[in-house]
C-alpha cells in the first residue's frame, strides 16, 4: 500500500526554519501534496501564505515545543503521511537525547532534517549502508536506503553515492578482518553485489574505517551530497539510552539535508517518488 502523499511540517519560529519550509515548499510542489503544518510559535500567517501562494492545501496545527511529540503521534494515528519535514535541531539537555533524536525513535513515518538551502538538483545524493551485516533486518534496511536514494537521485538528476563505514581491524577475530584493506576489499565486494542485484549503478562508493558517525560526514563531505539518505532501527528505552541509534549520532556532524527512514518502507516511498 502506499503511503499518503501529504506531508507533516513542523516549524518553530524560535529556530531558523525557513530552511525547512523552502524545502517543503519545493516537495509538496512537486509531487502536487497536501501539507499539515505544525506550528511552535504566534503567528503562522507568513509561512502559511508562502505555501498556499504556490497552490498547496495546508491545513494548520498550533502547539506547543514541549507538546510537539504527543500532536505529531495523534496526527500520525489518524493519516498515513509520507514525509514529516523539520530543519535539524540536534540540541540536547545534558544527556537527554533531543527532539529530533526523540522524533526520529517514536515516529514510523520517513522523517527528511533539513539544513541547507542548497538545491538537490544536479547534486549528489549518498546513501550510508552497512554492507558487512549479516543481519536480515540490516540487509533489507540497506536495500531500502539504495532504492529510495536511487529513485531520489532519478528525480532529481543527481548522482547515486554509497558510503559504508568498515570497522577497525582491530577488532576483528577472523583473520580476513584483521587487515584495513581486505575488510574495505570486502565492503567494496557486498555493496557491488549488492547494487548489481538492485539493478541500480552507483556514481561513486566511500568506503573507509571508523565509527560511521564519523565517516559517513567525512565521506559526505568528500563527495559533495546535498542529501544522506541514512536508516534508523529506533532503538527505545534503556537499549536505546546505553546504545543509542547511529542515525542520532550522525545528525549534528552532517552539513547537508538528512532523510531518516525504518526498515520496510521502501515499497511504499519509491512508488510516490516515481509519480
Amino acid at each position: 500500500m502506499l503511503l499518503n502523499k501529504r506531508i507533516l511540517l513542523v516549524l518553530d519560529q524560535r529556530d531558523q526554519a525557513c530552511n525547512g519550509l523552502q524545502r517543503c515548499r519545493l516537495i509538496a510542489g512537486r509531487l502536487h501534496s497536501p501539507v499539515t503544518l505544525v506550528w511552535l510559535g504566534d503567528d503562522p500567517r507568513e509561512s502559511v501564505g508562502q505555501l498556499e501562494n504556490d497552490g498547496i492545501a495546508v491545513t494548520l496545527v498550533i502547539t506547543s515545543r514541549d507538546k510537539l511529540l504527543t500532536v505529531l503521534t495523534k496526527l500520525l494515528k489518524q493519516q498515513a503521511f509520507g514525509l514529516l519535514v523539520k530543519s535539524c535541531d540536534p540540541r540536547r539537555k545534558g544527556f537527554m537525547t533531543s527532539l529530533d533524536g526523540q522524533i526520529l525513535r517514536d515516529l514510523p513515518c520517513p522523517v527528511l532534517l533539513v539544513k541547507q538551502d542548497q538545491l538537490w538538483q544536479d547534486g549528489v545524493v549518498m546513501a550510508a549502508v552497512n554492507s558487512l551485516a549479516e543481519d536480515s533486518h540490516q540487509l533489507q534496511l540497506n536495500d531500502d536506503l539504495l532504492k529510495v536514494a536511487a529513485q531520489i537521485a532519478v528525480a532529481t538528476d543527481s548522482a547515486l553515492a554509497a558510503a559504508v563505514a568498515c570497522p577497525s581491524a582491530m577488532m576483528g577475530g577472523d583473520p580476513e578482518m584483521q587487515s584495513e584493506e581486505l575488510i574495505q576489499e570486502l565492503a567494496r565486494q557486498a555493496i557491488d553485489t549488492q547494487l548489481n542485484r538492485l539493478q541500480l549503478k552507483a556514481q561513486a562508493l566511500a568506503v573507509g574505517e571508523g565509527p560511521p558517525e564519523y565517516w559517513i560526514p567525512e565521506a559526505a563531505g568528500q563527495l559533495g551530497a546535498r542529501l544522506v539518505v541514512i536508516g534508523t532501527r529506533a532503538r527505545g528505552g534503556i537499549k536505546g539510552l546505553l546504545i543509542g541509534n547511529t542515525a542520532e549520532r550522525i545528525l549534528p556532524r552532517l552539513d547537508c539535508d538528512i532523510l531518516v527512514l525504518r526498515i520496510g518502507l521502501s515499497d511504499a516511498v519509491v512508488p510516490v517518488l516515481q509519480q
